[in-house]
């Protein structure tokens, strides 16, 4: 994929667009009129998927939660002060051993027949413990009976179970058998301002790890999400930014000026006049979040 955003219709559609429009990178809706009082635009979630038929009828399978919870958990690791010395070369260097690549298998229905896809779909993820628990979005992860987690360095491919999910802050935690994994650096979204510097970190359109630089366009955002042809979710608290954010970054980080992770990126507008407007879950309304989430495992 090499698209964030289509056009409404497309006579021939490129296959590239249709492995943007394919499974869970829901196709966009068609932004409803505008209101006297507040006019709504529509955003896709950023995951890559693309269904593949299989010859073979057989049972849909969904995922499902597993503790995998070591006895003593870690705590995340805090952000400590630091003077901002350091190249933004440093800064993505350090942090990019912290995301990982979330490949994922779903199966579903094909044609309404007794045949079966399989769907494949790949997003981001951020090592939040060195122990192995990883913070995605819950829509890169939701319907899927495999979950496969790649280090940066590509030396290590591990299975990973589900902990735990939230829809309504599009947030799940993710449990891999390693403990050895670099963790990131957490820091706040409270003081941000608009304009501050901030660096993108993912696994764009199946590419390998990737950095990009903007600043935070937007706080406190609410967008509505597709989430089908007729359905939608809405999202809250978001920071904006105009660093790229493309299918494939679900679920990668959003990091400051000193590498500490500020958000979770999660969307991009769908207009085809929008650019470089994506969005992340602020990491101080996904904290609270994240710590129910394994206080329930």
């Amino acid at each position: 994929m090499n698209q964030a955003t289509r056009t409404p219709v497309a006579p021939t559609p490129d296959p590239v667009d249709e492995f943007i429009s394919s499974g869970r990178v829901r196709q966009r809706l068609t932004a409803p009129e505008r209101s006297p009082r507040r006019s709504r635009r529509w955003f896709v979630p950023t995951a890559i998927v693309v269904a593949v038929t299989l010859g073979f009828a057989g049972a849909r399978l969904t995922s499902t939660s597993a503790s995998g919870a070591s006895d003593s958990p870690q705590p995340l690791t805090a952000a400590q002060t630091s003077s901002g010395s350091g190249s933004l070369a440093d800064v993505i260097s350090a942090a990019m051993d912290s995301i990982v690549s979330v490949r994922t298998v779903s199966k579903a229905s094909a044609f309404n027949g007794p045949f079966e896809s399989e769907v494949l779909g790949e997003g981001s993820g951020v090592v939040i413990r060195s122990d192995g628990i990883i913070l995605t979005n819950a829509h890169v992860i939701e319907g899927t009976s495999e979950i496969e987690v790649t280090t940066a360095d590509g030396e290590e491919a591990l299975e990973a179970t589900v902990v735990g999910t939230d829809a309504e802050h599009d947030l799940a935690i993710l449990k891999v058998d390693f403990d050895h994994l670099s963790a990131i650096t957490i820091g706040s979204s409270e003081l941000l301002e608009l304009g501050d510097s901030v660096v993108a970190l993912g696994y764009p359109l199946g590419l390998g790890p990737t950095a990009t630089q903007g600043i935070v366009s937007g706080l406190d955002r609410a967008i509505q999400v597709s989430d089908g042809p007729f359905e939608a979710s809405e999202l809250t608290g978001l920071l904006q930014t105009d660093a790229a954010i493309n299918p494939g970054n679900s679920g990668g980080a959003l990091l400051d000026a000193n590498g500490r992770l500020i958000g979770v990126n999660t969307a991009a507008a769908s207009a085809s006049s929008a650019e470089n407007i994506g969005f992340s879950v602020a990491i101080d309304e996904a904290l609270p979040v994240i710590e129910n989430l394994l206080n329930d495992q």
